[in-house]
């Protein structure tokens, strides 16, 4: 009916129509017919998955993690030939290249996620944590993360990509205040949990009966760590404070401090000497404490202000130990440092571990158990690292290597004869805040490949939201990004906290 009513339309609006109605109907009837068969060969296809389905011909593949690595490799596996779970403690897959901006209200949590469960035709999701692999048997031991019951799966393939967390270096204080004035930033709640504590920190300073000195302390803003995150933090607070704090904190603002500490000689260090330089610069200009060469040793609890005011127990002052006995006062703090490996992938038996105690890989992605490459086990993203080629953790590496596997699985389950994983450098890039950024594919630092530009302020924060947009996952998402965009520079930042 489609067909006809569209040809009836042509003949009665283009007036150089010179066929008959009768050719009209005919031509229309070859038109739904050859639509009708391609969507019988859908209709074949998917019923010659459910028949593989039935008969249990799919081999069973297990993916460990949600996270770059992982939810790609997921995602393109051919369903038609595996049978896919994911096993992971977070139920969604994070956007962490807009998670900064999460965290002062530029966009919105839900903005920056994509649930495990909407990966087409996946077998199944648990939400769980894996405690151990038998390798022998090939079988998996999980707890749920809810009531933390125990429960097996057997794998024909299985692909462990848990990436790393936040690394405290042991520092006192730091584990022990975390998720109260010290924040990690590698998950949605953390966010969450940062963005609560920035807009405490103001309400409390706003208050009549708080002191000037206690006060100054609650709007100093700690930021450890001279990466990317840190960077981008950093401007995610600047924008907020120049935008926000200054239209409904005014009386505020004379007393914020937002402070960057590196134990690095010069900020962003996989980025062009010329581009780290232009960031520090631009932060200096800003009146951001920049103290690079400087290591946290600690954090403090004083329970008494200098007038000798005693503070109660869960409101105690918070300070930074600094490296040359300084001390560094502050309401928050970003801790984004470091990382280490989870207790999972460090403690897996029988499997050989590499530098910073990362799952030994071969070139294609193989990990070794008892020293011998495993055709059935892979390992990928963070968690991983390569005998021949170490690779840095970051998302575009995990990525590719999630992609990769998927490729050669589809191919064959037999990997042996499959070319090995070549990293594609795509350059890096950080988001500075002030509509400026850095980006640098020029392949001048330390990682060698890549032979693009180096960019620095306006154009680069094009480049910056621009990429990111188009490689967020799904269209719902696509189309929320530019409207929060949009929303924060007209209306501004939602300071509710809740």
């Amino acid at each position: 009916f489609f067909f006809f009513f569209f040809g009836f339309w042509i003949k009665n609006t283009i007036s150089t129509t010179n066929f008959t109605y009768k050719e009209m109907i005919h031509r229309s009837i070859i038109a739904g017919y050859s639509c009708f068969a391609k969507n019988a060969q859908i209709i074949l296809r998917l019923a010659s998955r459910c028949n593989s389905t039935a008969s249990g011909q799919r081999k069973k593949v297990i993916v460990l993690g949600s996270g770059w690595g992982g939810f790609r490799a997921a995602k393109d596996l051919d369903k038609t030939l595996y049978d896919v779970t994911v096993v992971s403690p977070s139920n969604h897959f994070l956007f962490t290249p807009l998670l900064a901006s999460t965290a002062v209200g530029t966009l919105e949590f839900r903005c920056t996620q994509e649930p495990v469960r909407t990966i087409p035709n996946l077998g199944a999701y648990y939400q769980a944590k894996t405690l151990q692999v038998d390798f022998d048997a090939k079988q998996i031991k999980c707890a749920d993360i809810f009531k933390k019951d125990e429960f097996s799966l057997d794998y024909d393939i299985l692909i462990i990509a848990t990436g790393q967390k936040t690394n405290t270096f042991n520092l006192p204080g730091v584990a022990e205040r975390e998720g109260k004035e010290v924040m990690f930033l590698k998950h949605l709640y953390h966010a969450r949990l940062l963005r609560n504590r920035v807009l405490e920190c103001f309400e409390r300073a706003a208050l009549p009966s708080t002191s000037t000195e206690e006060r100054q302390r609650l709007l100093n803003f700690v930021v450890v760590g001279g990466g990317p995150t840190s960077c981008e933090m950093v401007g995610e607070l600047h924008d907020f404070i120049v935008q926000d704090v200054s239209r409904w904190y005014s009386d505020l603002v004379e007393h914020v401090q937002v402070t960057l500490v590196s134990d690095k000689p010069q900020l962003l260090d996989t980025f062009n000497a010329s581009l780290a330089r232009y960031t520090e610069k631009t932060f200096k200009n800003r009146k951001i404490n920049v103290l690079t060469d400087t290591m946290v040793t600690g954090v403090i609890e004083k329970d008494t202000l200098s007038d000798g005011t005693k503070l109660p127990e869960d409101h105690r002052m918070t300070i930074a130990t600094l490296s040359g006995n300084k001390e560094l006062p502050f309401g928050m703090m970003l801790w984004s440092a470091g990382l280490q490996p989870v207790k999972f992938a460090a403690g897996l038996e029988h499997v050989t571990l590499g530098p910073q105690r990362r799952i030994l890989v071969d070139s294609k992605l193989r990990l070794h158990v008892d020293e011998v490459p495993s055709d059935s086990v892979f390992a990928l993203g963070d968690c991983a690292v390569s005998e021949d080629n170490p690779l840095p953790m970051t998302a575009q590496v995990a990525q590719q290597q999630g992609a990769y596997l998927a490729r050669v699985l589809n191919k064959s389950s037999d990997v042996s004869n499959a070319d090995d994983f070549h990293f594609r450098y795509l350059g890096v890039m950080s988001n500075i805040g002030g509509w400026k950024a850095v980006l640098d594919a020029s392949g001048t630092g330390p990682l060698p490949e890549g032979h693009g530009p180096r960019l620095q302020g306006f154009i680069a924060a094009l480049a910056w939201r621009g990429a990111y947009w188009t490689k967020t996952v799904s269209i719902s998402n696509k189309m929320q990004i530019p409207m929060f965009w949009f929303k924060q520079l007209i209306f501004g930042r939602d300071i509710s906290r809740f």
